[in-house]
């Protein structure tokens, strides 16, 4: 070839493209891209999309093994029905743990979880350990009977006696009357605020300018310490000359005051004219009062109150204002002597069903029967059977309680009658 006379080859230059493998042709920015490359490009942009979300449920998702059902928030069984121990109730609410990493706390889903985590949630302590129930429930707190170490106020209600309170506080009547105005002595209406101390004695208020060893004196109790170093009262540095202030109050175990006679409204007055005699009213306003009752006056013997036999089980004292004669239900009770029925009927004083004959200036009182015979103004004779023998109003047992008053005064019936 190189010898034909008209092909001369060009010199080769070594910095020259020697393979040249495509023309391309020069686009310009006005020119538009063609719609297939649009296309593409969006279809390229959503599968990138929808590849990222699949990763990301990928990650999320939970193991396929082992698949429990989800936590309901009402409650959460345990493994074992041991029973837990009793949750004091003045413990504040627990507070929600996280749950163990594990395959159900797995598959708890967000709005589960704030679900539990909002509701509130009460322990029972008689559901098996680790049990969780929603209930709402009030509390309450058993506060045991103790011995009480202050003086407390009680409201009389309708049917209350100073008998009635004195034996639901576990104290003597004479507590009761001298620790308070001694007007509900004869009429305790309801409503009247009571003093309750909490052993026998005296709820004093001090008037005057006495010292404190005069008042203890007072009240028969010797050594004034035992006022001072009492536990019922607040006398730290006081001494027994020390002149307590006016209208304060204290209180001296043991103490007594004066003799109470424990009287249901009773008059007994002596007639002129027209009802000469003596006149005689027992508890007015009470179911079995007659009111006012002319009686010509008592026979001058005394006779026995029961017929057959019986057992004396209490004395007179000051606050037991007659004597307790035990007997079979049904036993007759007899006039102890001649006079007329002043009261017949219920008592609201602790008797029962009660007979009060009117002898002259005396009172004879048959309490706690089963029957009666007489009725209002009736006139009876000395061993007459007027009733017999019960178990009625505040009574431990069949027995009669009775009385011998001379007018308002209660006396020892064992001082006129042998029993």
């Amino acid at each position: 070839m190189a010898d034909h006379p008209n092909w001369n080859e060009p010199p080769i230059d070594p910095l020259a493209d020697t393979n040249p493998s495509l023309t391309l042709s020069a686009v310009t920015a006005d020119e538009p891209l063609p719609a297939w490359r649009r296309a593409a490009g969006w279809l390229s942009l959503l599968a990138a999309a929808g590849l990222t979300a699949a990763t990301a449920w990928v990650l999320l998702m939970p193991a396929p093994a082992d698949v429990s059902p989800p936590i309901v928030p009402t409650a959460v069984e345990p493994a074992a029905e041991t029973p837990a121990p009793a949750a004091p109730t003045d413990l504040p609410a627990p507070t929600p743990q996280p749950a163990a990493p594990g395959p159900s706390a797995a598959m708890l889903s967000p709005e589960q979880m704030m679900a539990l985590l909002s509701a509130p949630l009460t322990l029972i302590s008689d559901q098996p350990a680790g049990r969780v129930v929603r209930d709402i429930y009030d509390p309450f707190t058993v506060v045991p009977d103790r011995p009480r170490s202050e003086v407390i106020q009680y409201t009389a209600v309708k049917g209350d006696t100073i008998y009635t309170i004195a034996e639901r506080f576990g104290l003597k009547p004479e507590t009761i009357a001298w620790s308070n105005s001694r007007r509900i002595v004869q009429v305790l209406r309801p409503g009247d605020v009571l003093n309750i101390p909490p052993v026998d004695g005296v709820y004093h208020q001090v008037i005057g300018s006495r010292t404190l060893a005069q008042i203890a004196a007072s009240f028969k109790v010797d050594d004034p310490y035992v006022v001072i170093d009492s536990e019922y009262n607040n006398l730290s540095g006081v001494s027994p000359d020390t002149i307590l202030p006016s209208g304060s109050w204290v209180f001296i175990p043991g103490g007594q005051a004066e003799q109470i006679a424990w009287n249901p409204g009773i008059t007994v007055e002596k007639g002129e004219g027209a009802r000469a005699g003596y006149v005689s009213s027992f508890a007015p306003g009470d179911p079995g009062s007659c009111g006012s009752v002319q009686n010509p006056g008592g026979g001058a013997a005394w006779g026995f109150p029961l017929r057959g036999g019986y057992t004396f089980t209490r004395g007179f004292t000051s606050w037991h204002t007659g004597v307790d004669l035990a007997a079979p239900p049904g036993t007759p009770v007899l006039a102890a002597n001649s006079g007329a029925v002043i009261f017949a009927g219920w008592s609201s004083w602790g008797y029962g069903y009660t007979i009060v004959l009117a002898h002259g200036p005396f009172l004879t009182l048959y309490a706690h029967l089963s029957a009666i015979n007489v009725g209002c103004g009736q006139l009876v004779s000395v061993g007459q059977m007027i009733g017999a023998v019960g178990s009625t109003g505040n009574s431990s047992g069949p027995h009669l309680h009775f009385e011998i008053r001379n007018g308002e005064t209660p006396t020892d019936p064992t001082a006129t009658i042998r029993f």
